[in-house]
């Protein structure tokens, strides 16, 4: 996972004005039907592109979790809105800007409506990926940092399971972006998926 600044002045003004009475709503209406599924649309307007467009200037339209690129916005159901902690248990954290992460298909459908407070955010402030991974760009993996002790891999093994930052196919995907960026002479690293991996190869080759 790449770290993610998510300044304060970052978050949509519709949520600075109606985070709250969303919120408010909708806890009203899960308290009369567990079954009420939260939206984006409120009085006939659909706010989901607006939020993802935020979401997006804060990770460069990478992925939060797997740092995929570029999401497209044409591509509905590639560029998601991950809850990093589900409505379905934290009704209050619906409509809540710091609860909110850019994801793609795959990492939203591997996380599902899984929680554990042992999940890295991209964003916290102690966050740091160095401490957590290895990022081996010899073979496209992912690995826990065993230094840093228990407090650090816990957290890191959770979140590898937890989104499947080692899945075949994303290896596989990893090890070409590698390859193509060895091929580069000028570059912005935000032009690239799997940016931690690049950072690895800027340090060894340039």
């Amino acid at each position: 996972m790449f770290k993610i600044n998510r300044h304060p002045t970052s978050e949509p003004q519709i949520l600075q004005e109606k985070g709250k009475e969303w919120t408010e709503k909708f806890i009203e209406a899960r308290k009369a039907n567990k079954k009420y599924k939260h939206s984006w649309i409120k009085s006939k307007v659909n706010y989901h592109d607006e939020i993802i467009e935020a979401l997006s200037t804060l990770t460069h339209e990478h992925c939060s979790y797997c740092d995929k690129y570029p999401l497209d916005a044409r591509a509905k159901i590639d560029l998601q809105i991950d809850h990093f902690k589900p409505v379905s248990k934290h009704e209050e954290l619906a409509y809540e800007w710091t609860n909110l992460y850019l994801s793609c298909a795959g990492c939203n459908k591997s996380k599902l409506a899984q929680y554990s407070d042992l999940i890295l955010r991209p964003d916290s402030e102690d966050y740091h990926p160095n401490d957590s991974f290895f990022f081996d760009t010899s073979t496209g993996e992912i690995l826990v940092n065993e230094l840093k002790g228990k407090a650090y891999t816990e957290r890191a093994a959770k979140t590898i399971e937890v989104f499947k930052l080692n899945d075949k196919s994303i290896v596989k995907m990893r090890l070409i972006a590698i390859r193509n960026f060895k091929k580069e002479e000028e570059f912005d690293i935000n032009d690239y998926e799997y940016r931690n991996f690049i950072e690895e190869l800027l340090y060894f080759y340039k």
